[in-house]
């Protein structure tokens, strides 16, 4: 008869694996609906340079703005890709569990395309911001 702490071992390998195998397979459905889901917006088809300027953009309105003063962004046509252009205006400030916090609302125009964003970001230790939910 096996001892009970050699029973334990291959169940605890076994929820493991199992765990693991869950984690992937919840993990993978979910990027892929949000890669799907964001493939048809201008957030979406952004090239790595126009998200790095739109970045570089977003730092800027939301160490540099005051709520509620908007700031312009652009990226010229570059190929075929239309130019896009676009105003970030932080909403409101708050503190929340201990992080500075800013609503930001961006609206984007690409061609006839236009989207409307607004979400929170957090002021992380490293001076970065990071989008993350926020109690209302």
């Amino acid at each position: 008869m096996l001892s009970r702490q050699t029973r334990r071992l291959p169940s605890v390998a076994l929820a493991s694996a199992l765990g693991a195998t869950l984690m992937l397979a919840v993990a993978a459905p979910a990027q892929a609906y949000f890669d799907n889901y964001l493939s048809g917006t201008i957030i979406g088809k952004l090239s790595k340079d126009e998200a790095a300027s739109l970045s570089k953009s977003i730092g800027k309105a939301l160490n540099d703005t005051a709520d509620g003063q908007s700031i312009s962004w652009q990226f010229p046509a570059t190929g075929k890709r239309l130019p896009v252009e676009g105003t970030l205006t932080p909403v409101t400030s708050k503190t929340d569990r201990g992080q500075s916090c800013r609503r930001l609302k961006t609206d984007l125009k690409r061609g006839t395309a236009e989207e409307h964003w607004s979400g929170w970001f957090c002021k992380q230790k490293d001076g970065q911001w990071k989008s993350r939910q926020v109690a209302e």
